[in-house]
């Protein structure tokens, strides 16, 4: 395999997602996507008009006429498990975005028979590739300060008010809702700054009201505690959009969010098109994996810590 010669990409789901790894892909000289798959003709479109040679495929089985180095699949929750033996029997390398599936128990599922046909899988994680996020892990380790709290919210500024009528709305497609789509970039995020953390207790509401088994939640609070660190965590639909995660320790205040980071107000370090250089930055260390064979179990089953403090939430919660 030429090393300077881009590895083809193939890509499923060419909504919101996969147009962003489109984009991020064209700042990119280790990856190029040559056909995509995607059953809207209206993505279709404007997948076509960020990459106007990308080929159109009608179905996964399809993808091996096209001498695929790797695939990138952007779909929704419950979609994976439907086409998941096809995707598999391609046995090419998949970056996937998160979460696999709709619960802990497919995601190991599928994980578990990608392993079997010797598949390796990447999550796609943007967060941990973000230079805010990586400046932020790099400077607390070098000085040896000692997380004592962590604090994190993300809010994606949604209307609440108006109801989803998309498979986001449907308990039984997405699996779950602020806690699945949103909390999660947050877990792993925290995971990749401080390490692990049990869970200590969590709150999951719906229009102000607590969820049962069958809702959406539409918010989520989560208190944790790892080795020596308290975490709170805010995942929520509504309210203005926003993002920061701030690190006390027994000396410094950290904070940092996709444009910066900061250390007791001030600024260090800024980062205004940080998310551009993080989904670029995602496809070049696939592509390395791919190349160099630097896969490990970590690589493979780096959803599973996320998604089954996801689950024990879930399971708590309802509880109440």
């Amino acid at each position: 395999m030429q090393t300077d010669t881009p590895l083809r990409l193939g890509i499923i789901g060419l909504g919101n997602q996969g147009q962003e790894h489109l984009i991020a892909a064209n700042n990119s000289d280790a990856v190029q996507f040559v056909v995509g798959i995607d059953p809207s003709t209206k993505s279709l479109y404007k997948a076509q008009q960020l990459q106007p040679t990308l080929a159109i495929a009608p179905d996964t089985l399809s993808l091996a006429g096209y001498a695929l180095d790797g695939l990138v699949i952007a779909l929704p929750h419950h979609c994976y498990a439907e086409i998941w033996d096809d995707v598999l029997a391609l046995g090419l390398p998949i970056l996937k975005e998160k979460p696999l599936a709709r619960n802990l128990a497919e995601s190991l599922q599928l994980l578990s028979q990608a392993q079997q046909s010797g598949c390796h899988v990447q999550t796609a994680i943007q967060r941990r590739h973000h230079p805010s996020y990586q400046a932020l892990q790099q400077f607390i380790s070098a000085s040896g300060e000692l997380p004592l709290e962590a604090h994190a919210h993300l809010h994606l500024g949604f209307d609440t008010s108006v109801k989803n009528t998309t498979w986001r709305g449907d308990r039984a497609s997405a699996g779950g809702g602020a806690l699945l789509d949103s909390g999660y970039h947050l877990i792993d995020l925290l995971h990749y700054l401080i390490g692990p953390f049990e869970l200590v207790a969590a709150s999951l509401w719906q229009d102000d009201m607590p969820v049962n088994e069958q809702q959406i939640d539409d918010q989520a609070m989560l208190v944790g505690r790892g080795e020596r660190c308290w975490v709170m965590l805010e995942s929520c639909v509504g309210k203005q959009k926003s993002e920061e995660v701030v690190i006390k320790t027994a000396t410094n205040i950290w904070s940092a969010n996709r444009e910066g980071l900061w250390r007791n107000g001030l600024l260090i370090s800024s980062h205004p098109r940080g998310w551009e250089r993080a989904m670029c930055s995602q496809l070049d260390t696939f592509a390395h994996n791919i190349r160099h064979g630097t896969w490990d179990s970590d690589m493979i089953w780096d959803q599973i810590p996320a998604m089954r403090l996801i689950d024990s939430a879930y399971r708590l919660a309802s509880r109440y």
